[in-house]
């Protein structure tokens, strides 16, 4: 609560001058309804007793998000959204369905000040301090961005899309942008800071390639608790037999084999390289014969990234089964729709897909080390569909085998698991939405 409080008062300030100069306020607002349904999803005992069998299980939310932005002058912004979002809880077993209630959760989607001034002519230098959304690559629906989301260590890759807390330093000049990123991660440990680096170059209207890195937890706010020790059950405890903090690894000596022990971090680096691609804009075409394409029409976009650049023996000792690679494509709805895309993603990972024990014990160990007795699907997909309607309102549908995960504060033991683990599983969702 403190954390959102100063959040509120770093916005403040600049509002209230703005007020006060009589500046210009402009107001938006959003509201949504979104439902859908897992159809299939993994279980190591499908019975009502399993508390992650989502099978048939629907998913259902609705919110709503007011925000404004004050012009204090030509140089200085400021941006306040508050919003709430109902959410009904996933059952998952039997005990769960009992209590199966709705829940509401309060949220600042922004709280900033940003400074703008022009450079050299053409260029553009800006700062933004407080909590604001980023996102790198306009062309992602749901799977990619991984630079700024989720472990280093655990691998474990979360869809969807995220915010900054922090500081970003950005400057363009024509096709050209870098953005400098200072972040305070909210996920365990919290408040440790992480330093990215993104950079866009726009080659040719229709050509667009960018990269990035993320030096991940770059500053601990307590190196204990980032990079633990081989003693610490006393903290974290054990899941399975094995410790959260290191692993224990049998080296080749005169003799026989020894024991010898594995100490690792949540810190990291990751890597990401990008492309866009218009076919449409790159060879100077705007239709099929008598049909006119879209905006978004054959675009084609692909990611790819690197979570972590150490190897560490057991769980993380190949470098390629720790690259993740998304490939999107819009196929051509002829101006009827907003886009209609699909996405699949490979990712060779052998290890767990969850970040449990890094949710609740700050772990850099996958939640299970034994291969064999966990299995996890390399191959993602998601098919997704958008049309705004009357200027004002949008429908989206999405049907997909992604990173869902549906635990939450309410369902603590199921926090930080994927739901969709087998090349079977999918749901479904639809979110109908509208906007001023």
């Amino acid at each position: 609560m403190n954390v959102r409080m100063n959040l509120l008062l770093l916005a403040l300030p600049a509002l209230l001058f703005a007020q006060a100069q009589e500046m210009k306020l402009e107001y938006h607002g959003a509201g949504w309804t979104q439902f859908g349904k897992v159809e299939n999803s993994y279980t190591n005992t499908p019975d009502l007793e399993s508390e992650d069998d989502y099978n048939n299980n629907w998913m259902q939310n609705t919110g709503g998000q007011i925000s404004v932005t004050a012009k204090i002058d030509s140089n200085w912004e400021g941006g306040l959204a508050l919003g709430v979002i109902s959410v009904h809880l996933a059952r998952g077993n039997f005990a769960k369905a009992g209590y199966w209630y709705p829940f509401s959760v309060p949220y600042v989607g922004e709280a900033r000040i940003t400074y703008s001034h022009a450079l050299f002519n053409t260029g553009k230098f800006q700062l933004t301090m407080g909590n604001f959304g980023y996102g790198y690559s306009p062309d992602a629906k749901n799977l990619g961005l991984y630079l700024m989301k989720g472990y280093v260590y655990p691998g474990a890759i979360e869809s969807g899309f995220g915010s900054v807390f922090g500081g970003m330093a950005r400057y363009q000049q024509a096709g050209f942008s870098n953005d400098v990123i200072l972040k305070s991660e909210d996920e365990r440990p919290v408040y440790d800071w992480s330093l990215a680096d993104v950079v866009s170059y726009q080659i040719h209207p229709g050509l667009e390639i960018g990269a990035g890195v993320n030096f991940y937890r770059l500053l601990s706010q307590n190196s204990d608790l980032t990079s633990p020790g081989p003693v610490c059950e006393s903290t974290y405890g054990k899941e399975d037999g094995n410790s959260l903090c290191s692993i224990v690894d049998y080296s080749d000596t005169t003799g026989g084999k020894a024991p010898d022990t594995v100490t690792g971090s949540l810190a990291g680096t990751k890597l990401m390289a990008r492309l866009h691609i218009d076919p449409k804009a790159l060879f100077g075409f705007s239709g099929l014969g008598s049909l006119t394409l879209g905006k978004q029409d054959l675009i084609l976009y692909s990611e790819a990234a690197v979570l972590g650049l150490n190897n560490y023996r057991i769980v993380y000792d190949d470098i390629l089964q720790r690259i993740p690679v998304m490939v999107g494509f819009n196929f051509p709805s002829f101006g009827y729709l907003d886009y209609l895309s699909l996405e699949v993603e490979y990712y060779a990972s052998k290890n767990s897909s969850d970040n449990v024990a890094a949710n609740f014990g700050g772990a850099w160990v996958p939640s299970q080390v034994d291969h064999s007795v966990y299995s996890r699907d390399d191959w993602k997909w998601s098919a997704n569909v958008a049309k705004t309607l009357f200027g004002h309102m949008q429908f989206t549908a999405q049907v997909a085998n992604d990173h869902l995960r549906l635990g939450g504060y309410h369902d603590r033991p199921n926090a930080g698991k994927e739901v969709l683990r087998t090349p079977k599983d999918w749901y479904w969702t639809c979110k109908l939405a509208y906007f001023f």
